[in-house]
């Protein structure tokens, strides 16, 4: 097996997106990490889930306080193999043929969360940490830091934290009360977070209050070494106990305490809260790129298992229910991917090439936004359905799927619940948003000519005007209200905007190579979202077809 190989929506975006020579260079990483994942790597998840959670090792044999996480020789292994491939570092890599995008970390994220989720939570916080220190850092931390962060060397890379909650905010990071005081050369930081995720890192960034400003406005950003430059440790960290988490449990969360840490001020005092949400930018990304991971390795269990088993004389798979259950999953995890590559092509294009507006800033905002909440969701709704569809099988620890579903259920968790990703859409909308997001609806729909899509055109676009009235709706309202309205708002949002990217997508497809699967797949989903007869559907006479599953679960050829 080989999940780069194999997965034909994968291949298909690299191959659209990433630039030729970028693709060339890389070819050969993705196959290499499609084969690692597919095998060794996700053999060692399954030991690391059960029998080899990270434990912490208060004390060594004399007395004294180590606060040292023990992690398994299996697991350590594929902190050596994941990092190897370049999840990181490929962004920072001056041997390319050119600029690297974030799309092509995020391919290699996508393939290791396939595996082990519990891992690329720790990357997602080093590449959330590289990328501060890359736009905010000073040069001295850039060289002693950034480096180790990007480095694909094991002996040299080093892992990073953002440690952001504490008990009393949750997700009202206002109410921070960690303290950061002055004294030479860098400052001491003294308080506590409740919930910090690789919680060893070496490499950390913090929020401390540096002033008696209210809310955020008096938050500074510090980088926390555990390892002081004269290579002495820092006194003032220590691990007060690990979280005994549902899932991902592979990385080690913890309860940090703070006593006069040494900490190291990034950038300007109290413009702290706005560069951890550059933070927050990233991990957001991750965090929906691995909710759509995890919905693709439950459609592949799920579509291999089915296609494999029988029951009542025949081969689960050719059931109408099944073939449904499978071909909406599908078609999720198509429009999934039509939102992340605008997602993340937004951001290269404000973050990597530096060629963004405001307004495409705005728009990558919203479509952070959008895509954490909905791809979070879809990596739940698809576990459960693949457990379900394999039966008992699917409730028992031998399978993948009782993990999957427990690793997925984090991912609508952190960085942001889905009533605090509305709460940003909201904002964002209210500071120019709403007219980038329309503008580039439009603008997609008025390109889309190829006569297979004379069908879907006019319901498409009576959705994108009532997204914009309903957009104008809603923020002409009290703020109770706008408030109460802004999860469905945001729902609807995501709805119409995959459906009119996906449309265009197929469009790609058709006129570069007369497929027409993902056109099938846009017609699927405009119905999945659109739809909503009072009868269910049941009275419409639509079923699906053999020759539609084939073609959208099998990735047959589709004539238009």
């Amino acid at each position: 097996m080989n999940w780069y190989t194999d997965d034909p929506i994968l291949t298909r975006y690299a191959k659209r997106y990433l630039p030729p020579a970028v693709l060339s260079y890389l070819e050969e990483t993705f196959q290499a990490t499609g084969k690692l994942v597919a095998g060794p790597m996700d053999r060692r998840a399954v030991h690391t889930d059960r029998e080899g959670q990270p434990r912490l090792i208060r004390y060594n044999k004399k007395g004294e306080e180590i606060n040292e996480v023990w992690y398994n020789e299996g697991y350590l292994q594929t902190v050596r193999d994941g990092y190897g491939t370049g999840v990181v570092g490929l962004r920072y890599d001056e041997n390319a043929p050119e600029k690297v995008p974030f799309l092509a970390n995020g391919i290699l994220f996508y393939l290791l969360t396939e595996t082990e989720c519990g891992f690329t939570c720790p990357v997602a916080l080093t590449q959330s940490v590289a990328f501060v220190l890359e736009k905010f850092g000073t040069e001295e931390q850039k060289r002693t830091y950034l480096t180790r962060l990007a480095s694909i060397d094991p002996d040299v890379m080093e892992q990073g934290g953002t440690f952001l909650t504490e008990i009393q905010g949750g997700s009202d990071v206002g109410a921070t009360k960690t303290v950061a005081v002055a004294e030479g050369d860098h400052y001491l930081l003294t308080g506590e977070k409740w919930f910090a995720s690789n919680c060893d890192a070496e490499i950390s960034i913090t929020l401390a209050r540096v002033n008696e400003k209210k809310s955020t406005a008096g938050l500074g950003l510090f980088l926390l070494p555990r390892t002081l430059p004269d290579g002495t440790r820092n006194p003032g960290i220590s691990i007060r106990r690990l979280k005994d988490k549902l899932g991902v449990r592979a990385v080690a969360s913890g309860e940090l305490v703070l006593n006069n840490a040494v900490g190291y001020l990034i950038g300007t005092l109290d413009h702290g809260f706005k560069y951890m949400a550059e933070a927050l930018n990233v991990s957001r990304l991750d965090t929906a790129l691995g909710g759509l991971a995890i919905a693709r390795r439950a459609f592949l269990e799920a579509a291999v298992y089915t296609s494999q088993r029988e029951a009542f004389g025949n081969v689960v798979a050719r059931y109408p229910m099944v073939q449904e259950t499978l071909a909406n999953l599908i078609t999720e995890i198509e429009a999934g991917w039509a939102m992340a590559a605008q997602m993340i092509s937004k951001f290269d294009q404000v973050h990597t090439y530096n060629t963004g507006t405001q307004d495409d800033y705005l728009l990558m905002r919203i479509l952070l936004s959008l895509g954490k909440t909905r791809l979070s969701d879809l990596g739940v709704t698809a576990a459960r359905q693949s457990l379900e569809l394999h039966g008992g099988n699917g409730y028992i620890e031998e399978y993948v799927t009782p993990r999957l579903l427990r690793d997925a259920i984090v991912n609508p968790v952190w960085e942001g619940t889905a009533n605090i990703q509305a709460l940003e859409v909201l904002k964002t909308l209210h500071r120019g948003g709403a007219a980038p997001f329309v503008a580039d609806l439009q603008a997609t729909l008025a390109s889309l000519e190829h006569p297979a899509l004379k069908k879907l055109h006019p319901q498409l676009s009576a959705e994108v005007a009532r997204a914009q009235e309903l957009i104008s709706h809603v923020l002409q309202q009290d703020q109770r209200q706008q408030t109460a309205l802004a999860k469905k708002l945001a729902d609807f949002m995501y709805d119409v905007y995959t459906a009119v990217h996906l449309a265009e997508e197929a469009q790609y497809d058709l006129l570069n190579s007369g497929d027409g699967r993902r056109l099938l797949a846009a017609e699927q989903w405009v119905k999945l979202v659109f739809s909503k007869d009072a009868d269910r559907g049941i009275l419409s006479g639509e079923v699906l077809t053999d020759e539609q599953f084939e073609a959208l679960v099998a990735f047959g050829t589709w004539s238009v």
